[in-house]
């Protein structure tokens, strides 16, 4: 069991460093340009910063927690807090992928690079709630 919370905690408060981090400390970070015009993709890298610092806090509540429940719920909302990033990736807000406009630099790889996190997250997330129901019924 403490692999289990260690597995499942530590790779998602990595993955939920990296979402907060890739839009907006990275090479993959949105352009000048667009952060002073307040376009879309710079909406979407504040989003993803709060979304992966929260994620980052559900990440150490789990690695913490002793009790079974409490974690399978921590797991259910870091299953549904990573389908929230993937959302603002692609649907919700969307990242500009450096085609707004003439002077735009921003990196055609960010916005499959937040889904490819946001996913990686829900699935880890995901898999230890299963994991989880699965001790409960042995």
């Amino acid at each position: 069991m403490l692999i289990n919370k260690i597995l499942a905690g530590v790779s998602t408060a990595i993955l939920g460093v990296l979402i907060a981090a890739v839009p907006n400390f990275t090479p993959l970070q949105i352009c000048e340009l667009c952060q002073r015009m307040a376009m879309k993709c710079s909406w979407a890298a504040k989003a993803e910063f709060g979304v992966g610092v929260l994620i980052l806090f559900l990440s150490i509540l789990l690695i913490f927690s002793e009790s079974r429940d409490v974690r399978l719920g921590v797991s259910a909302a870091l299953g549904m807090v990573g389908i929230l990033s993937t959302l603002i990736a692609k649907v919700l807000i969307g990242f500009c992928a450096g085609d707004c406009c003439s002077g735009c630099t921003c990196s055609p790889l960010t916005p499959p690079v937040m889904t490819g996190l946001g996913i990686a997250v829900a699935v880890i997330a995901f898999i230890n709630v299963i994991y989880l129901l699965q001790k409960k019924n042995t």
